[in-house]
């Protein structure tokens, strides 16, 4: 007993004090975002009394596995992704993100150049073949689900049968594939747009939004479920009273903004990705709808296995509303 009793507490003592390593998603440039975060992750590890590492990487696939692998225990993600990572990662959320002054929501955004000719989302969905479209990775929500339903779906059209060519980037990249004429079309977010705006002020002068979506709940934070409780616990505490309680509010206010331009976090739970397995459903649905190379029996088989996923999904996100 002794001899499998003893390498598995030592097991789980390593564990229990394992480096903690943060990951996120860089809509904009890595490098500069780490450099931007590490004060935030510098005052994690002096509160919860262990080191703590970052990493920011481009790829939504690359994070998610990461976090699947244990090499990532914390993300900032989106909503999508952090869906993703909940049914199939051992993830859980356990905040939001709050943008300064004060915003708890975004909007996705179609932007065009000025000088494009495109004056509404109409001109670009009467137009076949003709447009460049520049969008983001297929687990982003900002810069794919939430355009392509609401923006295309919805209208009877998929994208990949309706532009000349489609491109997958981060937003900074379609941002400035658009100043340079690359492309046509690109989404952004609201959240996004205001720090491209700041970074680069003389390309955005030649844009111009084209189709705002409705607001959308902003993104989480999302930790492996299986870590230790009281390092959950001071975690969670970290991130809902940072640039809120204490001495250093003012200071941490200025971390965050500098950071992200975010006002702070908010308590959340697994419930809001309902928000997101709701689209997501009725964006899998539409489009099977509109794929006329699907036969219909195929169709009726695709259409309950979405169903049963979204069942399952409401079961792990809380239960009905």
């Amino acid at each position: 007993m002794r001899r499998f009793l003893v390498p598995l507490l030592l097991a789980f003592a390593q564990f229990a004090h394992a480096d903690v390593t943060v990951g996120l998603i860089a809509t904009r440039n890595p490098e500069e975002l780490l450099g931007f975060w590490q004060p935030v992750i510098d005052d994690l590890s002096a509160s919860i009394g262990q080191p703590v590492k970052v990493i920011a990487v481009r790829n939504y696939d690359e994070l998610q596995q990461k976090f699947h692998n244990n090499e990532v225990q914390v993300a900032r993600v989106g909503n999508r992704l952090a869906l993703s990572m909940v049914e199939h990662d051992n993830g859980e959320v356990f905040a939001r993100l709050v943008q300064n002054p004060g915003l708890a929501e975004y909007r996705s955004v179609l932007l065009v150049r000025k000088d494009s000719g495109i004056n509404d989302l109409d001109t670009l969905l009467r137009t076949k073949d003709r447009y460049r479209y520049a969008g983001d990775y297929t687990n982003s929500t900002a810069g794919f689900l939430i355009p392509q339903y609401y923006a295309f779906i919805k209208n009877n059209i998929l994208p990949e049968q309706h532009f000349k060519s489609m491109r997958q980037g981060n937003f900074e990249d379609n941002f400035l594939a658009l100043y340079r004429k690359e492309v046509d079309v690109t989404v952004s977010n609201s959240f996004d747009l205001e720090q491209l705006k700041e970074k680069y002020p003389r390309e955005f002068a030649a844009m111009k939004p084209i189709w705002t979506s409705q607001p959308f709940a902003f993104d989480p934070l999302v930790y492996k479920a299986n870590l230790p409780a009281p390092l959950k616990q001071k975690i969670t505490a970290f991130f809902l009273r940072y640039g809120r309680d204490g001495a250093q509010a003012t200071a941490q206010k200025q971390k965050l903004y500098y950071a992200d331009q975010l006002d702070g976090f908010l308590p959340a739970n697994n419930r809001l990705l309902r928000e997101t397995s709701d689209l997501q459903l009725y964006h899998d649905l539409f489009r099977l709808t509109l794929n006329a190379s699907v036969p219909t029996a195929q169709k009726t088989v695709q259409e309950k296995d979405y169903y049963r996923r979204y069942q399952q999904l409401v079961g792990l996100l809380g239960g009905a509303k």
